[in-house]
Formats: structure tokens, C-alpha cells, sequence
């Protein structure tokens, strides 16, 4: 009994060993001089569109590359569960304006992180305007559903601009930003989620919104979220709302330039938390 104990404890070993070994993969993508019939593994193979990546299953410290001075048309959906030695990166590469992900005319976001862990996005722009106003939209969603915990997301240096959501919060509103955390099969949060040095312009109704366990008799906070050195400009609504939430640090974040455009019945504000507790805001640096 001894050694079959033994056996299937080496085994296991084994198993997980391959699996921290495996060699991680970049993926790149061009809009300009791209090819989707290429393997995109590499800048002179890179593909064309956010199509290439539809059957990419993330890895342990792989990397998504998108070429600065590009615009790529669709959805760019991310999954990816890293570790804190393999961080999961999307990410920009080469010379100029950051590369810029456009959504769909009906696009209820143009990016979507879902269910992962040690994960970052930097240096991406984002864009969902359509063709008129949409209940729900945003630039970028992340989000954690039937999943338990979800560990150390990280957006730095990501530009959200001309969502065109709707300026009615009954309706559904809209943001540059969506978190948003739940479940009925497995209660799910974020633990440590980082938005810092991002620039959110034209976004309507809000800048960034969460949407989690709001109530008390069912309050599944998450935590440790930090929201830092952000700029909001021209943004008729909320600015930036921690909802069903603890120890948030919102600290460095500017908010100007706001239109008066929201019907008489909507009332907005720069920064306020729902239904979280130790909450700390620092308006200066």
C-alpha cells in the first residue's frame, strides 16, 4: 500500500512539474500587416484580426500582443488563469498611438476579462459608441461569475473612450468600466483588482461601476480593490462607484469637464461607495 502511495505521489508530482514547464506562448496580432491565415506566433506571422485568437486557450505567462498604431473591429474576449510567477499579459507592442479595439455597433462591450486570475491588460485603447445609445454598454467589462475567487486583475494605462450607453440609470445606464461579480452555483468575487493610470473620456453614463452582492443579507464583499492615477474627463454621470465591496483604496483619480446632459431626473456624483465597508479615498497626492 506503501509504495502504490508513493507511485501516484511521484505521478502527481510529475504531472504538475510538466505543467509549470510548459513553455509560454506569444500571440500577436497586426490590423495593418497582419495575416489570419498565419499562425500568429510571431511579429512577422502575426494575424490580422481579434479573430485569430477564437480557439486560444491561455497558459500560464502567455502573452497577447496587439501592434500599436492598429484598429481591431469585434469582441476581445480573455480568459486566463496565471499565477503570481506567470502573470497572463494583453498587451501592446511596437511604435505609435496605442493599439484601439472597437466594438460592434450592438457590442454590449469591445473587451470582456471573465473568470481569471493574474491576469493584466495595459496599454490598450478601447472604444463602444454604435450608432445610438445602448442600456448597458461599456468599454471594458471584468467579470466574475460562478467561479469563487478571482485573484490579482491588474488594468494599467488603458484609454476608454465615446461609450454611448444610455444616461438613464433605471434603464441600465451605461460606463467606460463594468466589474461585475456574482453567482448562484458558486458565490464569486475579486480579490486585489488594480485599475490605475487609465484614462476614461466620452463615456457614457458612468466611468467605472461595479455591480456585485449589494445587499446585506446576501453580501459577498470583494477586496483589497485599488482604483489609482486615473483621469475621467467629459462624463456625465457617476464617476467612480465601489458597489458590494471592503477595504477599497480609491486614492490619485481626477474627474473634470463634465456635460450637463443628463435628464432632470438622474443625480450623479465624483466618488461614492455602496454597500461597502473601509472604504479609504485620497483626493491628492
Amino acid at each position: 500500500m506503501k509504495k502504490i502511495i508513493c507511485f501516484f505521489s511521484i505521478l502527481l508530482s510529475l504531472l504538475w512539474m510538466s505543467c509549470s514547464n510548459q513553455t509560454a506562448s506569444s500571440y500577436y496580432l497586426d490590423a495593418v500587416n497582419g495575416d489570419d491565415s498565419q499562425n500568429g506566433l510571431t511579429e512577422a506571422t502575426a494575424w490580422k484580426s481579434l479573430s485569430g485568437l477564437r480557439n486560444v486557450e491561455l497558459k500560464l505567462g502567455d502573452r497577447i500582443r496587439l501592434k500599436r498604431g492598429g484598429t481591431f473591429t469585434g469582441e476581445l474576449e480573455i480568459s486566463g488563469q496565471g499565477t503570481p510567477d506567470n502573470r497572463i499579459y494583453v498587451e501592446a507592442y511596437g511604435e505609435g498611438d496605442k493599439p484601439c479595439i472597437v466594438g460592434n455597433d450592438t457590442s454590449l462591450y469591445a473587451v470582456r476579462i471573465f473568470n481569471s486570475d493574474y491576469l493584466m491588460l495595459r496599454n490598450i485603447a478601447i472604444v463602444n459608441t454604435g450608432k445610438e445609445r445602448l442600456p448597458h454598454r461599456t468599454g471594458l467589462k471584468i467579470e466574475c461569475r460562478d467561479y469563487g475567487v478571482s485573484r490579482n486583475i491588474v488594468v494599467d494605462g488603458v484609454d476608454v473612450r465615446d461609450v454611448n450607453g444610455s444616461l438613464v440609470k433605471e434603464e441600465g445606464g451605461g460606463s467606460g468600466i463594468l466589474i461585475v461579480n456574482g453567482g448562484k452555483d458558486i458565490i464569486s468575487v475579486f480579490d486585489s483588482l488594480t485599475i490605475e493610470n487609465c484614462h476614461i473620456l466620452r463615456c457614457a453614463r458612468n466611468a467605472m461601476i461595479w455591480s456585485g452582492y449589494s445587499s446585506r443579507e446576501n453580501w459577498h464583499p470583494s477586496k483589497h480593490t485599488i482604483v489609482r492615477n486615473n483621469l475621467i474627463e467629459e462624463v456625465p454621470g457617476d464617476g467612480i462607484v465601489p458597489i458590494g465591496c471592503d477595504s477599497t483604496l480609491i486614492e490619485h483619480n481626477v474627474m473634470r469637464n463634465c456635460p450637463a446632459i443628463l435628464p432632470d431626473s438622474e443625480a450623479a456624483a465624483g466618488i461614492w461607495p455602496w454597500s461597502c465597508d473601509n472604504t479609504v479615498i485620497s483626493l491628492t497626492k
